[in-house]
């Protein structure tokens, strides 16, 4: 037979006991179990605090290593800026490989402005002439 935590133990013991306690028998009282409520409490709070701080940091790292992107690569379609004009109306700067558009974004629609030049690769700088003192004396 099943226990359930003591409450049947003997089949329909249990129903004997009420029957003999409504009797008029005097029956000594039964004493409550000590539970440690707070106890359990403290514990269930810190592991759940536990759980959710692993959840958190999981998130964080997630978001901050870029998921599952392979390493090195970046997305070919990225946008650079976006300037809001009115509600629901703004210009927005993206680049598209090396080609950067202007698109107009009004609503549910999408309109190409401009194409813009591709931006010039930054060449590193000449290293300094040096400069010969005038008058050896």
């Amino acid at each position: 037979m099943m226990d359930f935590g003591g409450f049947v133990q003997g089949g329909w013991g249990w129903l004997a006991a009420a029957a003999q306690n409504a009797g008029g028998l005097a029956a000594a009282p039964a004493a409550a179990p000590e539970f440690p409520f707070w106890q359990h409490l403290f514990r269930v709070a810190a592991v759940l605090s536990g759980m959710m701080g692993l959840l958190v940091l999981g998130l964080y790292l997630w978001k901050r290593w870029g998921g599952l992107r392979p390493q090195g690569m970046s997305p070919l379609i990225q946008v650079l800026a976006t300037h809001y004009l009115a509600p629901k109306k703004a210009l927005i700067l993206v680049a598209v490989g090396k080609e950067r558009l202007l698109l107009a974004s009004a609503g549910e629609q999408l309109q190409l402005v401009t194409s813009l030049a591709p931006e010039p690769q930054a060449e590193a700088p000449a290293p300094p002439l040096k400069m010969e003192k005038e008058g050896r004396g």
